[in-house]
């Protein structure tokens, strides 16, 4: 899926902190915002930006310490602080209605964020991702442990390319690999290649590691409004087990899973990624 359409990148100010976003227009449209995985940034959704913004005003946030938005001073990376980086963004740019999407650990800070301010989100739509206990699971265990093992620089985009193809997806194009490389690495003042994800603030929580993620099935069992679950049929970490039981838990859900996908289903199936998420919004 080629993207054409090209989104304007745009910055604000929340306590403080800078956050980037792209926005794909198309304004007097209704609104839907989107959130990334950790290590990811906005640049994951391009794709299916390009392809939905002529029905909606899309914005992608990097959140913070992703992307091209500061890395947060105190390594603070709790769902708290995203939720709170998030409900200043909304603020920022009057945001008082609109669709949600969020794919893994964003999808874990949209269930809080929707819970806690529910006249905001008009319609939920989860990536991948389920509540805390059930996906501590050996998927999100590899994806953290493989994150916190990554080298801090390489000499060249080549070596990054090697390194990573070598845990990336069976579905994932060489050409998409390099894509989303592109986004999530930058050129360090040695003139190597490094990430623009805070690394180093991972590697201490592993040495000094904070209380694990509160149990939200509390949470998703108070979210109202119409909640589309997307599994990814190969994932290894929203299991299918978990993802019927948020059918049968959340109040207003639907729930689809993506052949041809594992945990990155936007970027490994995008053409029926697109096709369900668009059934749902219609």
């Amino acid at each position: 899926m080629a993207t054409q359409v090209q989104p304007q990148d745009k910055t604000i100010t929340v306590d403080g902190a800078k956050l980037h976003y792209l926005d794909w227009g198309t304004a007097g449209k209704p609104t839907m915002v989107l959130l990334h995985g950790f290590t990811s940034n906005a640049h994951t959704w391009d794709d299916f930006a390009a392809a939905s913004c002529p029905d909606y005003h899309i914005l992608a946030l990097d959140q913070r310490g992703h992307g091209e938005s500061d890395w947060a001073k105190d390594g603070n990376y709790a769902t708290e602080a995203y939720v709170s980086d998030f409900d200043g963004f909304c603020d920022a740019l009057n945001l008082r209605s609109f669709v949600l999407m969020g794919h893994s650990m964003g999808g874990r800070n949209s269930m809080a964020f929707t819970a806690r301010y529910p006249d905001k989100v008009q319609k939920l739509i989860l990536v991948d991702i389920g509540p805390a206990t059930a996906t501590a699971s050996s998927g999100s265990s590899r994806i953290s442990q493989g994150v916190i093992a990554r080298p801090p620089d390489f000499d060249s985009m080549e070596a990054v390319m090697e390194y990573m193809k070598e845990n990336a997806s069976p579905y994932s194009t060489e050409e998409a690999l390099r894509s989303r490389l592109q986004y999530s690495t930058k050129q360090l003042p040695n003139g190597k290649i490094g990430w623009r994800y805070d690394l180093e603030t991972f590697r201490k929580q592993r040495q000094n590691p904070a209380p694990p993620p509160a149990d939200q099935w509390p949470v998703i069992r108070s979210i109202n409004c119409p909640t589309l679950i997307v599994r990814g049929v190969d994932s290894d970490v929203l299991s299918p087990e978990v993802a019927h039981q948020m059918e049968e838990t959340m109040p207003n859900p639907r729930l689809v899973e993506i052949q041809r996908a594992g945990h990155g289903v936007p970027t490994d199936n995008p053409v029926d990624f697109l096709a369900a998420v668009r059934s749902f919004l219609e």
